[in-house]
This record gives structure tokens, sequence and C-alpha cells, in this order.
């Protein structure tokens, strides 16, 4: 607890030169199609899809984002079955999200795309929210960290938190779900 009293004065100034960063214009270079995405703009959300991915507008052309570094329970749809917590990470998503603008920020240690296309990205709300962070924190969701990312010790300490407080998906309600990672 105390490492993130100490550090949340630091978190919050990353943030805000990030954002700065984003109100700059920052560019993302290995965009595919060499389609430059200006990432100092938000981008209005067309459809909140599940826990950890939602549909922008990017260029006239509607776009998939994977929220980089965590993932949520998954609903039930045709592919998948139904886990533990996911309908309410489904839920708070679309709370948080639905009818909204975000900004959204590769991380240059990722790739681009993820493995179905989608693009991976930080999402920001304009007032410095920073919700791939919020979601774990809320037990929502958990880290899903497979290469070095830059806030990746900052999830892992979110993470941990949530766990120690039996939060979400990591409540008595959904138990097997730690056995199971």
């Amino acid at each position: 607890m105390k490492f993130l009293e100490k550090n949340t004065k630091f978190i919050k100034i990353a943030l805000i030169f990030l954002i700065i960063g984003l109100i700059i214009g920052y560019y993302f270079p290995n965009n595919q199609n060499n389609q430059k995405i200006n990432y100092g703009q938000p981008y209005k959300i067309v459809k909140v899809i599940d826990g950890d991915t939602i549909m922008v507008k990017i260029n006239h052309k509607t776009e998939l984002i994977r929220f980089l570094g965590i993932n949520t329970p998954e609903v039930e749809n045709k592919y998948r079955h139904q886990e533990c917590f996911g309908p309410q990470a489904s839920k708070e998503t679309k709370k948080l999200l639905t009818g909204k603008s975000v900004f959204l920020l590769p991380d240059p240690n990722s790739p681009n795309r993820g493995k179905y296309n989608r693009l991976l990205r930080y999402v920001f709300l304009p007032n410095g929210d920073f919700i791939n962070a919020d979601l774990i924190k809320q037990g929502y969701a958990f880290k899903y960290i497979f290469q070095p990312i830059q806030f990746a010790d900052y999830f892992n300490s979110l993470e941990k938190q949530a766990r120690e407080q039996r939060l979400g998906l990591w409540s008595d309600k959904c138990k097997y779900y730690e056995i199971k990672r």
C-alpha cells in the first residue's frame, strides 16, 4: 500500500506527460497500411464490445481496440463460455466508456496490432482516468503481460492490491479463477 502512496504522484505526473504528448500530436510510425494516426486527439467510442475491447472511429474507419496489458473474464458468445465476473467486467467498461471519447496510447515495446488484428492501446478518458489501470485496481481485470510494457510494474502492483482486498474476480465467488491462472 505504501508503494502505491509513494508512487501515486509519480504516476500522475507520468500520465500528465503522456497526455501532453498526446496533445502535441504524437504519431505512431509502425501503423499497418502506413496510415498516420494522430494520438493527440480523442476518438469517439462507437461501441463497447466487452470488458477489454472497444470500437472507435479513426480517420473515418471503425477500428477494434484491445486494452493493452490487461484481460477481463469472458462473457458468453459463440466462441467462448462465460467466465466468472465476465458480465460484471463488461458492464463496468460499458458504464465507464459508453458515449465517451478516449485518448489511445500505444506502447513503444508492444506490437501495434494483436493476434486478432485489433489495435493494442492504453485507454485514457479526457479527464486523465487510465481505464486499463482502473479496471485492474477495481478487480474487473487482471494483468495480461507477455512482453515488457511501460506499465508492467504498475499493473502488477494494482493486481496484487486487488487480490489482497479480494475485489471482483479475486473474490471468494470466483476463487477458482486464481487457481486457473
